[in-house]
């Protein structure tokens, strides 16, 4: 399964009457018979791209080279991601190309999108949070070819915090009665807003909870009173605070952590083990170089993904960027994972290590890749 470019995106890599009644039944024979090939050469073209698709999506055939032998690996970026901003530091210095590879970037807004494309065959691998990880299994068992190949990020939110309306500021056990807690039904701010409510000391199961999709819905709620608690930072945090909506605990007091983790389909991985290897180290080398020219390259991200210079080397300090499949990354998992089995998120229990992918991992970086999978059916 795969993703080309971009689709919300950006993207790197761009025809006498007996006499006239015969001309004119020889000039629609003509025409028809134009048609007749024209429709011929469509379905022969259609028949051959629908071929390719079926071809692309088997997932089992190693990546194409591109240009002067590159291994062609495309990549499905979430918009802000860090992985985002390494893959464009690294093609910009051309981390990728000694490496190797040829890398082809699409820009995704919302994470589900970049796990679509690598179910679709329009990209070979991507990023996938925590929460969306477990419950994308979960909801999938059967049917599901995705594996976890390596840990990318771990990272506790520092900005914003638990915003109330101004009602409940004063006495939070009453939020139990009121409007309710804004989420979005399947992704991880449910389990944000559990945490949340958990550092309250609030009963989760005696929260109720208003659904909002996108951002303008959410402010709508905020705005008209058609909620009453929300997790948020950046510019929600501060439109709630226009709103008159006070902060109740702030987000590094409430310990809100989340962990992203590299997939890609099994068949994939099994017939690129090394291409994957060679893209994580690719990786780490572009975040070391980030890194080490924080300045400059915080400069070049805010020309080409309009973040101002000072907010992303603040959100990018709050990130632990660390390849290969660690122990403790799974343990994360494993415990997300039991959270959302119990809260119903789906309806078969399941460990989640049986969609590890280990040996890109292992060939890549052998001493952060201690991920016992010791007993589990793969």
């Amino acid at each position: 399964m795969k993703i080309h470019k971009k689709t919300l995106i950006k993207s790197n890599s761009p025809r006498s009457n007996t006499r006239t009644h015969a001309a004119e039944f020889d000039t629609l024979r003509f025409n028809q018979h134009v048609h007749n090939i024209f429709k011929t050469i469509t379905a022969a073209a259609l028949g051959l791209s629908l071929l390719t698709a079926c071809s692309g999506n088997s997932g089992n055939s190693a990546a194409p080279s591109g240009e002067n032998g590159l291994r062609t690996l495309r990549v499905a970026n979430m918009t802000g991601q860090p992985d985002q901003y390494a893959d464009f530091i690294g093609q910009q210095q051309g981390i990728f190309e000694k490496h190797g590879i040829n890398l082809q970037t699409t820009e995704f807004v919302a994470g589900i999108n970049t796990v679509d494309s690598i179910v679709t065959g329009t990209a070979d691998t991507g990023l996938l949070a925590d929460f969306a990880a477990v419950n994308r299994f979960g909801n999938t068992l059967e049917a599901t070819n995705l594996v976890i190949f390596s840990d990318l990020s771990s990272s506790t939110t520092t900005s914003g915090g638990i915003y109330v309306a101004p009602e409940y500021a004063d006495d939070l056990s009453k939020l139990a009665d009121s409007a309710g807690w804004i989420t979005n039904i399947g992704t991880v701010a449910e389990y944000y807003n559990w945490q949340a409510q958990t550092y309250l000391g609030l009963d989760p199961d005696m929260q109720k909870v208003v659904q909002a999709s996108d951002s303008p819905t959410t402010l709508a709620l905020v705005q008209n009173g058609g909620a009453s608690a929300i997790v948020a930072s950046g510019s929600q945090a501060e439109k709630g605070e226009e709103y008159g909506w006070v902060k109740a605990a702030e987000a590094k007091d409430v310990n809100i952590h989340i962990s992203a983790y590299l997939i890609t389909t099994k068949d994939f991985a099994a017939a690129n083990t090394d291409l994957l290897a060679d893209y994580l180290t690719a990786l780490d080398e572009s975040v070391q170089y980030l890194n080490d020219h924080l300045d400059e390259s915080a400069k070049a991200i805010s020309e080409r993904f309009g973040v101002d210079e000072e907010i992303f080397k603040s959100n990018w300090a709050q990130y632990n960027i660390k390849f290969g499949l660690s122990e403790e990354g799974a343990a994360n998992l494993d415990n997300v994972n039991e959270w959302a089995f119990e809260h119903g998120k789906f309806p078969t229990e399941y460990n989640i290590r049986q969609f590890y992918f280990k040996d890109a991992a292992e060939k890549a970086f052998p001493g952060s890749t201690d991920v016992d999978l010791s007993g589990v059916n793969q």
